[in-house]
């Protein structure tokens, strides 16, 4: 893959985040949104490298730190009164998550392992950052303990982010089978 297709792919899984971010909802048990952001983190991991899956979500908050309306419900701001918006822990952890999945894929499939469950494992590892990093900056925003930004920020999200785990892995497997052919080289 030549440095231009590179550098397209990189953008391209940028502006998928954005635009899947943009099919969001709210519910009045949680103040973060319900979206299909995270789904398009996990592909930007199955598709790109680690660097580039990296480069990429940072290429996403940049943008929306810039004032571009690529957050959930075409958020246009990282940052509020000079502080992290509230759901600003999960997006910051968004390029950490897409390169572990990378990462992980590339190492399972060097070690000959890249079935669907060393997928399903490298998928559910990536968003322990999101969640934690999600958390943690959600009880620092509303000025609650740990326990009830977990209740709001991740409990309600478990399942809908597992069944976006479950279609990711039937792509993978069905429509966008991965072979070696296909990947770039790490630079």
């Amino acid at each position: 893959m030549t440095k231009i297709e590179r550098a397209i792919t990189v953008v391209f899984f940028s502006g998928l985040t954005a635009l899947f971010a943009q099919v969001a909802f709210f519910v009045p048990w949680t103040p973060v949104p319900y979206t299909l952001q995270t789904f398009a983190v996990l592909a930007t991991g199955v598709y790109l490298r680690r660097n580039d899956a990296f480069t990429s979500g940072c290429i996403y908050l940049l943008v929306g730190a810039l004032g571009a309306p690529v957050f959930a419900d075409q958020g246009d701001q990282l940052f509020s009164n000079g502080k992290l918006i509230a759901s600003g822990g999960y997006l910051l952890a968004f390029p950490i998550a897409s390169a572990l999945v990378a990462e992980g894929l590339d190492r399972s499939r060097k070690a000959g392992v890249a079935n669907i469950k060393a997928q399903l494992l490298c998928w559910i590892l990536a968003m322990i950052p999101v969640y934690v990093f999600g958390t943690l900056w959600l009880a620092e925003s509303y000025g609650v303990d740990f326990s009830q930004a977990f209740e709001w920020g991740v409990e309600p999200f478990l399942i809908w982010d597992f069944v976006k785990i479950l279609v990711m892995a039937l792509i993978t497997t069905k429509v966008w089978a991965f072979s070696s052919e296909n990947t770039q080289s790490i630079d």
